[in-house]
């Protein structure tokens, strides 16, 4: 009883801080995107919503994170469990500006949409080739500004959280084309948080990895991208299980 109880507050707690600030932040921050000069406000307003949903959420963050260079920019590949990803990366790597791919339905969320697009996030359009490679060049021009990326290669939640989906090629495009250093990023516990298709949140434990930064461009053409696509989901799989097994 004491149990549901607590969950109940804490999801009081979670609607009554993550609604009004995704509204307030995303109407302040629609104007501001246009002028280059509040760039700087932008993001610390996205901040204030990224670190306010994860504390909202009662999430208990454990963190294995590699050593970055603060003046370099990365794409940040994560496997995708739940909406909370988004918020989290977005919080532990703020100064690394990274900027999300996302499908194009969530930018004609009301309000919400026009937020992300004012802080610099950007759709993909999965079902026009045409317009995904658009996107994709979109996404360089970022990097070209001295912008990080972050990509979930599963291109949705996984809600299954056991096992990884398939990774879509366009990540890799981007990452052969770009020349940057990849940092995967391993999570496991955002789906038991938050899980897809479920209306409330359940405090628990979140697990992040970062790995080593990894010049991938180095060692692989775009004529090898599938094996390039293979070869970072077996290394992201394989630190997922081990993950796992330590927090059994």
């Amino acid at each position: 009883m004491f149990n549901m109880l607590r969950l109940i507050l804490r999801n009081i707690l979670f609607c009554i801080v993550f609604f009004p600030c995704t509204i307030i932040v995303a109407l302040l921050v629609r104007p501001m995107g246009h002028f280059q000069g509040l760039q700087p406000v932008v993001r610390a307003l996205e901040m204030i919503w990224a670190r306010s949903t994860i504390w909202a959420s009662g999430t208990q963050l454990e963190l294995e994170l590699a050593e970055l260079d603060p003046e370099q920019n990365y794409i940040f590949l994560a496997n995708h469990q739940s909406h909370l990803d988004t918020p989290l990366i977005l919080s532990l790597f703020a100064r690394f500006k990274p900027r999300f791919l996302a499908r194009d339905s969530l930018f004609r969320i009301p309000i919400f949409g026009p937020g992300m697009r004012a802080c610099g996030h950007f759709p993909l359009h999965r079902g026009n080739r045409r317009q995904s490679m658009q996107d994709i060049q979109l996404a360089m021009q970022k990097v070209a500004q001295g912008e990080s990326i972050l990509i979930f290669p599963e291109g949705t939640r996984n809600p299954q959280g056991q096992d990884f989906l398939d990774f879509q090629i366009g990540a890799f495009l981007i990452v052969l084309k770009t020349g940057l250093p990849v940092v995967p990023l391993v999570l496991d516990g955002t789906n038991q948080v938050h899980y897809k298709g479920r209306y409330y949140i359940r405090p628990g434990k979140v697990r992040l990895r970062a790995l080593p930064p990894w010049r991938v461009s180095a060692e692989y053409s775009l004529k090898q991208r599938d094996k390039l696509k293979q070869d970072l989901w077996s290394l992201m799989h394989n630190n997922f299980l081990e993950l796992k097994n330590e927090s059994e």
